[in-house]
C-alpha cells in the first residue's frame, strides 16, 4: 500500500503537535521562596518543620527508542515465524424480493522459515453453516528449486513453483508491507495484548489510496468477467471511505504482534458501486456488507518449531 504523499503531511502534522503540546517546566514563584519570615511569627514555630512541597506528577513514560521504527528493524532480521489472520464478512444479497444473509469467518495459520524457505498454511472457512478446510505445504529444494503442496481436504496436488509465486505466502513481507514505512502511524498509548503491554498505533488511509491499493493489488481483476470495463472499474472506486488499521508493538521484544483493520464501510461501498455497473444483469438485485475486519497476530519470532511436509503431499 503506497503512502508515501500521505505519511510526509501526517509525519509533519506529528512533528508540529509535538513541538505546540511540549512539556511547560514552569515552577513556582519565585518570591514565594525568598519572603523573609515575619519577626511577630509564633516562637513555637521556629522548630517546627514546614511541610514538604508535593511532588509534581510524574508524567508517563516515554520509551528510549521509537518503538515502530524498532519494530520495523526487527523485522528485518526475523528468520521465522508464525503469524493467524482472521477475517470477519457479514454479506446481505437481495433479488427479487428475497434476501439472504451470510455470515463467514476465515481463519488463516501460517508458519513461515526464510532459509531454506518452508511455508505451512491452514486455512478453514466458515460460511452459511459450512465448513472448507485447505491446507497448503511449500520449500526449497536442494537442487534450489521450489515445490508446492496443496490439499482441499480430501486429496493432495503438487506442482513445481518459481519464488514468485510464494511471494503471498512470505509470512515476515506480510506485516512488514501491512505497515509500510511506519511513519504515517500515530501513537496510541498501550494496551495489553496477549497479557503483554504493546504500543498501539493507528493509521487512516484515505479514499484516494484505498484505491490506488485495490487497482494494484489485483483483488479486482475477476470483475472483468461481470462484463464490467477499466473505466466503469476507474469510476466504482471514486469515493472509497477511509480505512482505519492499528498495529500493536509489544513492549518487551519490539516486534508487531497484531495488526487490525476494519474494511467494512469501503467493501460495503465497493458492493453497491459493482451491482450499479454490472447494470442490467443486476437488476432488481442489491448487495450489502455489513461487516468485513481484519486482524493478524504474530508470535513465535525467530523460534517456530519446525515442521515436515506429510508424506501423503509428497506421493501426489
Amino acid at each position: 500500500m503506497k503512502r508515501k504523499f500521505l505519511a510526509l503531511f501526517l509525519t509533519a502534522a506529528m512533528a508540529f503537535s509535538v513541538a505546540a503540546c511540549g512539556s511547560d517546566s514552569g515552577s513556582k514563584d519565585s518570591a514565594e521562596q525568598s519572603t523573609p519570615a515575619t519577626d511577630n511569627a509564633p516562637e513555637e514555630t521556629e522548630n517546627e518543620e514546614l511541610p514538604e512541597a508535593e511532588a509534581p506528577e510524574e508524567e508517563e513514560a516515554k520509551p528510549d527508542v521509537d518503538p515502530m521504527a524498532e519494530a520495523l528493524k526487527n523485522m528485518d532480521a526475523v528468520t521465522s515465524m508464525e503469524t493467524k489472520m482472521v477475517m470477519d464478512m457479514d454479506m446481505k444479497v437481495s433479488a427479487d424480493g428475497q434476501e439472504q444473509s451470510i455470515e463467514s469467518t476465515t481463519n488463516m495459520d501460517m508458519v513461515w522459515f526464510k532459509d531454506p524457505l518452508k511455508i505451512k498454511m491452514d486455512m478453514n472457512v466458515e460460511a452459511a453453516g459450512q465448513s472448507t478446510q485447505m491446507s497448503i505445504y511449500a520449500e526449497q529444494a536442494e537442487d534450489g528449486t521450489y515445490m508446492m503442496y496443496m490439499s482441499d481436504g480430501t486429496s493432495w496436488q503438487s506442482q513445481e513453483v518459481g519464488s514468485s509465486d510464494l511471494a503471498d505466502f512470505d509470512a515476515r513481507s506480510t506485516v512488514v508491507d501491512s505497515i509500510g514505512d511506519g511513519t504515517a502511524y500515530t501513537a496510541e498509548g498501550t494496551e495489553q495484548i496477549d497479557g503483554a503491554n504493546a504500543y498501539k498505533y493507528s493509521y487512516v488511509m484515505t479514499g484516494a489510496e484505498t484505491k490506488e491499493a485495490l487497482l494494484s493489488s489485483g483483488a479486482l481483476d475477476s470483475v472483468s468477467s461481470l462484463g464490467i470495463d477499466e473505466s466503469q472499474l476507474e469510476s466504482m472506486l471514486d469515493g472509497m471511505g477511509e480505512i482505519t488499521t492499528y498495529v500493536w508493538i509489544d513492549e518487551a521484544t519490539l516486534y508487531p504482534v497484531k495488526y487490525e483493520m476494519d474494511m467494512t464501510d469501503v467493501m460495503d461501498a465497493l458492493m453497491v458501486s459493482l451491482v450499479e455497473a454490472m447494470g442490467e444483469q443486476a437488476e432488481g438485485m442489491s448487495m450489502n456488507v455489513p461487516k468485513l475486519q481484519v486482524s493478524m497476530t504474530c508470535s513465535n519470532f525467530n523460534s517456530v518449531a519446525d515442521f515436515t511436509v506429510p508424506d501423503e503431499a509428497k506421493a501426489n
